[in-house]
């Protein structure tokens, strides 16, 4: 196939037309890469080759523009990606040269994610894991990354938390039974384990265990 126009649209994109009526549309990145000029004879390999560079180079655009709004994990951004229609294959690809390059990292994501979420919002270290687990990231790689989680830390979260509760649910005027519950309840909903929950309780209301 032998070119026989190269005309440029707008700024981004260039279309490539052949001396057998077919044409080529490439971003203009790509073109530029490719070395092409009017005259050339391309092969169908070539063509090919051409066309999945193009849409590696969308895909990674696509990469960076997320990229560029927060971090993410590596499956995250990899289903992100694929409900935009992308082709697996060339989205592992780019996913493996974001991860070679230092763009993405699923540990650094963990360590961002739980030091957000742990101190910035006081979620539980359960509830952190399960958010991240259902990012995709490998439950053995998230194990052995919250291992520094400790019950302590979920203590003094919880401790936060219920403190803040106890200051809106005490103009309510209830009862101590319906106060503890709600505040059980609440802290529940974060995530947090039965016995800690007690603790907490016993503690804020300064009950005796027998209270609960």
């Amino acid at each position: 196939m032998v070119i026989t126009r190269i005309v440029q649209k707008g700024k981004n994109d260039v279309t490539i037309n052949f001396d057998n009526d077919s044409m080529l549309f490439l971003a203009v990145e790509v073109f530029l890469k490719s070395g092409l000029k009017k005259g050339d004879d391309i092969s169908e390999d070539r063509f090919s080759f051409l066309i999945e560079q193009n849409k590696l180079f969308h895909i990674r655009q696509r990469a960076f523009r997320l990229l560029g709004r927060r971090q993410h994990a590596s499956s995250e951004l990899s289903r992100k990606l694929w409900n935009k229609d992308y082709e697996q294959k060339l989205i592992d690809e780019v996913i493996e040269d974001l991860q070679k390059k230092g763009y993405l990292d699923d540990e650094e994501f963990i360590r961002a994610f739980v030091a957000e979420k742990s101190k910035s919002k006081n979620w539980s270290t359960k509830k952190i894991k399960s958010e991240l687990l259902k990012r995709g990231i490998d439950s053995k790689l998230v194990d052995r990354m919250l291992n520094g989680q400790t019950v302590e830390s979920d203590f003094e979260n919880a401790m936060k938390l219920a403190n803040k509760k106890y200051e809106v649910l005490m103009k309510r005027n209830l009862e101590r039974k319906d106060l503890r519950n709600k505040l059980s309840t609440y802290l529940f909903s974060k995530g947090f384990d039965y016995d800690l929950i007690k603790e907490v309780c016993n503690k804020l209301l300064k009950a005796e265990p027998d209270d609960y």
